[in-house]
């Protein structure tokens, strides 16, 4: 009896709680273990590696370069002032880019100066020159277009003129300003003058916005040059063009675009200005027989005169414009204020909806106004440079 006693009922709870503990504590020993967190944490997920994705377009901090990464097919960027340049989209190397810097293509000031020199009548290295045939409605002397439908076109020309007994100047201001402003233009240059400037003839003729054309190969009067004088003057100048082409298209720098670049300068020059702007029947005929339209104007600057101003220039331009125009002016050195006023006719052209072209641009668009004869505004305004030249003839 004193044995069974023994187990009582306070023992036998005890047994069990004992029980439940050790089974409890057995299986929390063989289960694996999680580490605790508490509650006011977030369990941090374990590292994984994000798939590659393009980076938004924002812009970098300081701190942080942009970084391209690899991606298997590029989305289109917009390109800004901001953007790194993208190989698949820089612009297309120019000819002018990949012969001349920026800075050599500006120019200075001092190359405005014009220079008197000991007479030089001498041709160009070589004589030969190519002949294209010109056809009928061009064969006179040229004075403006009239375009069709009234289009608004204007056609921006400078003389390039050289003696022989000078180094006439490069004015790179109007140059410059043509290029900034992205206005087309042609320049008449003189032989000698090209081959006294070759450098600025190679960029001129590179130039997708200009046209050169032939000025004569001293700036001769073809009104009084007869015969092989007369002649000299138009083919000597066409010759050195061709050989300047050449040369250029032969220059190491050309050689990455010399497809594009071969077609893209013309093979010989295409249009004439008379010296003077004077010519007689003979003349005007051996200028049309080489291939050559001769290009006269219909509105004169007047900037060879040291008093001409730009405003002048600019309200003259203005007040006689009219679609299908050519204008005269200087960019040898002997333009007065030429490039200053530039930027006051320019705008307003642009404002009233005219458009800048070449002079062959302007002749394929519609039917020229031509004349038999040449002369500044009206017959008969050009003899006195006829009574200058035969007095420095008796000189």
């Amino acid at each position: 009896m004193s044995q069974r006693r023994a187990f009582s009922p306070r023992l036998g709870l005890a047994l069990a709680l004992l029980v439940v503990f050790a089974f409890t504590a057995g299986r929390y020993w063989l289960l694996p273990r999680t580490p605790v967190v508490e509650r006011t944490q977030p369990v941090p997920p374990p590292p994984v590696t994000p798939p590659i994705a393009a980076k938004p377009e924002t812009a970098p901090t300081p701190s942080e370069p942009p970084v391209i990464e690899p991606v298997s097919t590029p989305a289109p960027v917009t390109v800004g002032r901001l953007s790194p340049p993208q190989p698949s989209q820089t612009r297309p190397v120019t000819l002018l880019q990949a012969c001349w810097t920026a800075e050599q293509l500006r120019g200075s000031p001092q190359e405005k100066q014009i220079q008197k020199q000991t007479i030089d009548r001498s041709p160009p290295a070589r004589l030969s020159y190519q002949i294209s045939p010109l056809s009928t409605p061009l064969q006179q002397c040229i004075r403006s277009v009239k375009p069709r439908h009234g289009e608004k076109l204007v056609a921006l020309t400078f003389d390039l003129c050289e003696q022989a007994h000078e180094r006439s100047g490069y004015d790179a201001a109007i140059v410059n300003y043509l290029r900034d402003q992205q206005v087309k233009a042609t320049f008449f240059a003189g032989g000698k003058w090209m081959r006294s400037h070759p450098e600025r003839t190679m960029q001129l003729m590179a130039d997708p916005l200009f046209e050169l054309g032939n000025h004569a190969w001293t700036h001769g009067n073809l009104r009084l040059l007869q015969g092989p004088a007369m002649m000299a003057q138009i083919t000597w100048t066409q010759a050195e063009y061709e050989r300047l082409r050449e040369q250029l298209l032969q220059a190491s720098c050309v050689a990455p675009l010399a497809t594009t670049a071969s077609a893209a300068i013309p093979t010989r020059l295409a249009v004439f200005r008379f010296p003077y702007g004077v010519c007689n029947t003979e003349s005007l005929a051996a200028v049309n027989q080489v291939g050559l339209a001769a290009i006269q104007w219909n509105i004169v600057t007047g900037d060879p005169a040291p008093g001409q101003t730009a405003s002048a220039i600019a309200r003259t331009i203005l007040s006689q414009i009219q679609p299908g125009s050519i204008v005269v002016a200087h960019a040898n050195g002997r333009g007065w204020h030429t490039a200053a006023a530039l930027p006051l006719f320019v705008p307003a052209l642009r404002a009233r909806g005219y458009r800048f072209v070449t002079v062959s641009e302007l002749l394929a668009q519609g039917e020229v106004v031509a004349v038999d004869s040449c002369y500044e505004l009206k017959p008969g305004d050009n003899l006195k440079y006829d009574r200058r030249r035969s007095a420095q003839a008796k000189k």
